[in-house]
């Protein structure tokens, strides 16, 4: 009884601190609290760019220093409270040096961009399993602009890339070509890719071959919209479609009617507003690239509250399955956001994609069709011989491993389809299996997001799962949330190498729904 007190107690807080955060998103005003964290590399190249555009900028330029120093431990991490890292901390001090040491220092670390483009460049290195990306060779001028390298990386990742190989580059072969790239590639919005590390490297890249005063001015407006109040800077702009579609998803598996969560409705008319004209959802409407994780995501929040099915993004997610029958993460494209046409090659396939995307489309009608049969086939394929599956977009097997379970919970068997039924079972059980023995000595599974996926996850097979495996679960639960209803930051989000983020509103909404699913078993139990 008491711990179920303490359960109504936490869910109670942590809704509110989400509803806080959409109704910031439906607003247009999201404060730092319920926002992507900030990042200490990205903040020092923004603050780095800023000091290049020169007048004007000093006052944001200047907080994101004061930010830097304040997050100083010894050195600077990947994320706040990381360890020092070798690399960020050596790209923060010399911001820092620099920006202290009047205009013969400005100089001289405006004379250093070369290191600072190589060790960006190094970031694309084996980010995540599923991308070839250029060679060490190819990833510099002249050659980086080829059509068959350039082809290597998604369509979001290349501006950062060819900014960086620009800085990197002292000969002028390419450097007219790749000058073009970026001006070609300047978002509506001053931006490039909606990234704020991008943006500050094609600023860096572009006065460092010229003036482009009108590109460069835009592009500073857009990285002062972008910065916290604290002063510091996320590494890209944030993922509100991806916490709008687990809010009404979460949100939807609870409210009877749209008078107990009024803001619903209104979330449901906001992302049907952003959905791109090809039927794609891009992280934050209405300029950035098509995304097929944050599509399905969107399609599952939509379904949730509505019922019916969205048929121009599952057409499209249908259409954007992979020969082998999984999905990948961001599609190629022609046209300008919204206004786009999504097309091959989708780039990173990725078992929490593809089983997002199956979410997504057994939700619209529950009819399983070849499209469908497929996708499962290719994720059940990839489950490693412990049980676990892989994960692209976050750190750790627990992640992919919680969701697929979950997936296959709901799978209707088809004697039709006799041998992947068995398979299907036979995978529910290694993998329910291996989170079992995964649970850490303290009850959780690693961080807020883990410990929560993996509760939902298992709370489907209650009958076989031992309660103390849930009870252990949530108490660790509980006790990382923060009075304001928030939870620990789990920084599991992948960036690039090691760069890795914070979410909070999507680590609250894991956290929502595994309390909401361990009450509906604390009420069944009672009434038994």
């Amino acid at each position: 009884m008491e711990l179920n007190k303490e359960v109504q107690g936490g869910l109670e807080k942590a809704r509110n601190f989400v509803v806080e955060g959409v109704e910031q998103i439906l607003s247009g005003n999201s404060d730092e609290l319920h926002s992507v964290s900030a990042c200490p590399g990205a903040t020092a190249l923004a603050a780095l760019a800023l000091l290049a555009v020169g007048r004007g900028f000093e006052t944001a330029q200047l907080r994101g220093i004061q930010w830097l120093k304040m997050q100083q431990r010894g050195g600077w991490g990947k994320f706040p409270g990381d360890q020092p890292d070798e690399e960020v901390t050596r790209i923060v001090g010399m911001v820092l040096q620099g920006s202290q040491g009047g205009w013969k220092a400005k100089l001289k670390l405006l004379s250093q961009l070369r290191y600072f483009s190589s060790l960006i460049l190094s970031l694309g290195e084996g980010v995540v399993p599923g991308l070839e990306g250029p060679t060490k060779d190819e990833i510099l001028l002249p050659m980086i602009l080829e059509e068959r390298v350039l082809g290597k990386l998604p369509i979001y990742g290349r501006p950062v890339i060819v900014a960086a190989s620009l800085l990197a580059s002292n000969a002028q072969g390419g450097s007219q070509e790749g000058i073009t790239y970026l001006l070609e590639t300047q978002m509506a919005d001053g931006s490039w890719a909606e990234d704020v590390v991008a943006t500050s490297l094609s600023i860096l890249a572009l006065l460092s071959k010229g003036e482009f005063a009108e590109q460069v001015q835009r592009a500073g407006l857009w990285l002062v919209e972008k910065q916290y109040k604290s002063g510091g800077w996320p590494a890209f702009d944030q993922l509100k479609i991806w916490s709008m579609g687990w809010a009404t998803c979460v949100f939807g598996e609870t409210v009877q009617k749209a008078s107990d969560a009024p803001w619903i409705l209104r979330a449901v008319e906001w992302l049907k507003r952003g959905q791109n004209a090809d039927g794609s959802y891009g992280s934050t409407p209405p300029f950035t690239h098509p995304d097929l994780d944050d599509t399905a995501v969107a399609l599952i929040g939509l379904h949730q509250v509505l019922g019916e099915e969205n048929k121009l993004g599952s057409n499209l997610l249908k259409q954007l399955q992979n020969t082998d029958g999984s999905w990948g993460t961001f599609p190629s494209f022609q046209g300008i956001p919204p206004h786009v046409t999504s097309e091959f090659p989708v780039y990173i396939a990725s078992v929490d994609v593809s089983i997002h995307v199956l979410e997504a489309l057994w939700r619209r009608s529950r009819i399983q069709d070849e499209s469908i049969w497929r996708g499962l086939t290719w994720v059940l394929s990839q489950q490693n011989e412990d049980g676990s599956f892989p994960s692209s977009w976050f750190e750790g097997a627990v992640y992919s491993t919680a969701q697929v379970l979950e997936l296959l919970s709901k799978w209707k068997f088809s004697w039709k389809r006799w041998n992947i039924a068995r398979h299907i079972l036979g995978s529910r059980t290694k993998a329910q299996e291996y989170l079992v023995n995964a649970q850490n000595s303290d009850g959780g599974w690693g961080s807020v997001v883990e410990t929560s996926l993996a509760l939902a996850g298992l709370w489907r097979y209650e009958k076989s799962v031992p309660r103390e495996v849930l009870d252990r679960g949530i108490r660790n639960l509980l006790a990382d949330q923060s009075n304001n209803g928030s939870f620990k930051p789990s920084y599991g989000g992948v960036y690039a190498k090691g760069w890795n983020y914070e979410e909070p509103l999507t680590t609250a909404l894991t956290a929502i729904r595994a309390l909401q699913r361990y009450q509906r078993l604390y009420k069944a139990s009672y009434f038994k």
